[in-house]
Parts: C-alpha cells; structure tokens; sequence
C-alpha cells in the first residue's frame, strides 16, 4: 500500500512539475518576446521624430535609420526591413523607402547609410513635404525577428522564417509623426 502512494506521488508530481515549468518559462519567454516588441516601438518612435525633424534634407533617411537602429540595438533576434513612408494621419502605408540590414556576402551595389541595403525606392527624401499646412506624415515600420530563447515546447526557434514573404509571419511596429517645417525663411 504504501509503495503504491510513493509510485502515485510521484506521477503526480511529473504532471504538476511539467505543466509548472511550462508556465515559467512561458511566462519568461513572452516577457523577453514583450521586451523586444517595446524595443521595436521605441525604435520606430525615435525613427519618425528624428524624420519628423529631417523632413526633406539629403542624407534624412540615413538619420533616421540610424536612430532606429540605435533604439533597438538589444532586440534578441533580428531587424528584418526598416521602412520609411508616406503616410495619412490614420496610419496608411504610401509610397516607401525599404531597408534591409547587412547580410554576410552581400555585395556593395544596393549599400546605402552605412550597413543598410535599399530594396525599394518609392518615396525619397527630396520628395517628401515640409512647408505649408499641407506638410507630409512620416512613417517608420520595423519589421524584426524574435528568437525563442529556451527552445522549451511552443517556444522553438523564432518568429518569422526570412525565407518566406516578410509580414507574412515577422513582427512589426510602426509609428507615424507629421513632418516638421522647414524653418529656413
């Protein structure tokens, strides 16, 4: 009798400890994949208000990939695209200006802003509007990765698989500003 409670005890516990431990790293696993996506949000802030402020100079999209990139630098995972667009107040996505990070083997004819590479080219900054009341809306959406860290149950590999359309199943975060106006007279 009693060995039958130690063996009944001990299944017992094998049920409860899997399901507990589950839990706990499910719950670390969706608070690091939260902190990424926090990051992501903050890059795309800091991107649009320093586009905001760029409005239409020379060299404004390599500031503000730059400043992206520097709100994110601690994602665990990947920056898959940086897109600047045009856009409305609600948010629309309009002609845009995609970016993606250095990849190895890459050769230097699409390298623009250090280790960025164009892939479109819809929505320049020299097009872009900042006099008058019918100043542009700005957008940056960054597209990124999110590696699982323990590999436990769901949480296996990561988010998006780079070989398949980027959206499909990425993360992104976007933001949108209004485009500052020009202070020169």
């Amino acid at each position: 009798m009693m060995r039958e409670e130690r063996a009944s005890a001990t299944i017992e516990f094998a049920l409860v400890f899997s399901i507990i431990l589950l839990l706990a790293l499910g719950s670390v696993e969706w608070g690091l994949a939260f902190r990424d996506w926090l990051g992501a949000t903050a890059g795309t802030r800091e991107g649009a208000r320093v586009g905001a402020a760029a409005g239409d100079e020379s060299g404004a999209d390599c500031v503000i990939l730059e400043a992206t990139a520097g709100a994110i630098r601690d994602l665990q995972g990947a920056v898959v695209q940086v897109w600047i667009y045009e856009s409305d107040p609600s948010g629309t996505i309009g002609p845009a200006q995609k970016y993606r990070p250095f990849v190895s083997g890459d050769d230097g004819a699409f390298l623009r802003c250090g280790t960025w590479y164009i892939m479109e080219s819809h929505w320049p900054a020299s097009s872009r509007d900042n006099k008058g009341a019918t100043r542009d809306w700005l957008g940056v959406k960054v597209v990124f990765d999110h590696d699982w860290l323990t590999n436990y149950a769901f949480f296996s590999g990561s988010i998006c698989d780079r070989g398949m359309a980027v959206g499909h199943d990425c993360w992104s975060s976007d933001a949108v500003m209004h485009v500052e106006p020009d202070p020169t007279p």
